[in-house]
């Protein structure tokens, strides 16, 4: 399994609300249909912690391989999605991971 780690800010001038409000009623629906998802887990810092964190969400995507990732960011529906989400993410990065569940 590969997964692609996103983390970043807010942009200045953007409310934790607004952009909630985006995030939740259109981001994750444009993201759910990018071809070769097979996981999608998004996370926010807690916020007791928010003040001292570097970033203030993270995205986990996760694809059955490197490739399958490649593809999906070639796709109409990986570029609407990021298209429409440039101005909305601040300082933005992202990490592609091999990924494994451990048992416990």
């Amino acid at each position: 399994m590969l997964k692609v780690v996103s983390m970043w800010k807010l942009p200045d001038g953007m409310s934790e609300q607004s952009f909630e409000d985006w995030y939740r009623s259109k981001h994750i629906g444009d993201a759910k249909r990018i071809p070769g998802l097979r996981r999608y887990t998004v996370n926010r810092v807690a916020e007791s912690e928010r003040a001292k964190a570097p970033y203030y969400r993270m995205a986990e995507l996760s694809f059955d391989s490197l490739a399958a990732a490649k593809a999906a960011f070639e796709s109409p529906e990986w570029k609407y999605a990021f298209a429409d989400a440039k101005d909305k993410l601040a300082a933005p990065i992202r990490l592609f991971l091999e990924s494994e569940e451990v048992p416990l």
